[in-house]
């Protein structure tokens, strides 16, 4: 039933086919065609302007010149041309990149300046003969160069680097950690650090790793342009220790005595930092190698209190927020 169906309907769409592609039809449809292409043709052969761009690149510079300031790698210009040779230099492969001759526009010392004309003309080359370029704009055509003065210079981390609620950022790892600048002696002479581009990173629990650029300077070179960069996080944790207590500026004719003799102090510091601080190998109790508590006898002499104030004066490196547990405590002061 249904294959009589669709025989059917078949049948039908035959019959009304040479209804609808008439004879009257397919002419209309030739000199529509035709039409178009006549406009075509005479849109095509009027005379339009249009902007390209075209690479600029420099050739046979010596191996010792290392230049530092490179001209526009990318030139702006404007041809004049009949549409079709509008639409060829558009929709055909582009142009080649011109190349300059370094040895061409260089003063020999430390600049140079590549001539506009030069560049048009190279770009001439790639062009038709009824081609006319009207503009040619490039916003730097100099460059400077030295001959190899460098030095090694570290890098280092700008920006903000803030990771996820109870870590913080225990290390940053540079690849390389130091980097070549090429520039003038006298620019050299004040380089000390190469920075990155300024970081905004946050929120993050894992080891980080991620390329950067580096900072540029004016009229400066840096090999490599871009590190690798791993951030390592830890976890914060609260920890004490006891720290013996030091009396400082004391005379040679006197021994200060506090009670107690030690006092806890508590600190903040990440998980894997404090597996590495130094710990008593019978008991594992933290040692307090690196924290200095002391009192002052000077303060002590100049407000005769019945109590002396407890300082911190000194922690270890990836400890934070050390503080002792008490501001004060009792002292006696004996005479040798």
């Amino acid at each position: 039933m249904k294959i009589g169906k669709s025989l059917h309907t078949f049948t039908a769409f035959r019959n009304f086919l040479p209804r609808i592609v008439s004879k009257e039809f397919l002419i209309f449809l030739f000199f529509l065609a035709l039409s178009g292409g006549f406009w075509l043709i005479m849109t095509l052969n009027e005379t339009y302007e249009r902007e390209f761009t075209i690479g600029l690149r420099m050739a046979d510079v010596p191996r010792n010149v290392v230049i530092t300031s490179e001209p526009d790698s990318v030139v702006r210009f404007t041809v004049r041309d009949k549409g079709y040779m509008i639409a060829a230099y558009e929709f055909l492969d582009g142009f080649h990149p011109v190349f300059v001759d370094y040895r061409l526009y260089t003063d020999g010392k430390s600049r140079g300046v590549i001539a506009m004309s030069d560049v048009q003309r190279l770009i001439y080359q790639q062009l038709a003969k009824s081609s006319r370029i009207t503009s040619v704009k490039s916003d730097k055509l100099s460059f400077l160069f030295n001959f190899g003065h460098h030095k090694k210079v570290p890098v280092r981390l700008l920006g903000t680097v803030a990771p996820g609620n109870s870590y913080y950022l225990a290390h940053v790892d540079f690849s390389p950690d130091s980097v070549q600048v090429y520039a003038a002696r006298q620019v050299l002479d004040s380089i000390q650090t190469v920075y990155t581009e300024r970081q905004q990173i946050t929120n993050f629990t894992d080891v980080k790793e991620l390329t950067v650029d580096l900072r540029k300077f004016t009229n400066v070179k840096c090999v490599p342009a871009k590190v690798k960069m791993r951030l390592f996080p830890d976890v914060l944790t609260e920890e004490t220790v006891e720290v013996p207590i030091e009396a400082i500026n004391m005379p040679a004719d006197k021994v200060m005595r506090t009670f107690p003799s030690k006092v806890a102090v508590k600190f903040v510091v990440g998980a894997h930092r404090m597996r590495t601080m130094p710990k008593n190998p019978e008991t594992k109790e933290l040692l307090s190698v690196g924290f200095r508590v002391v009192v002052n006898y000077k303060e002590v002499e100049a407000r005769h209190s019945d109590k002396c104030h407890v300082y911190l004066l000194t922690s270890p490196n990836g400890v934070r927020n050390a503080r002792p547990v008490v501001d004060a405590v009792d002292y006696l002061i004996e005479q040798r």
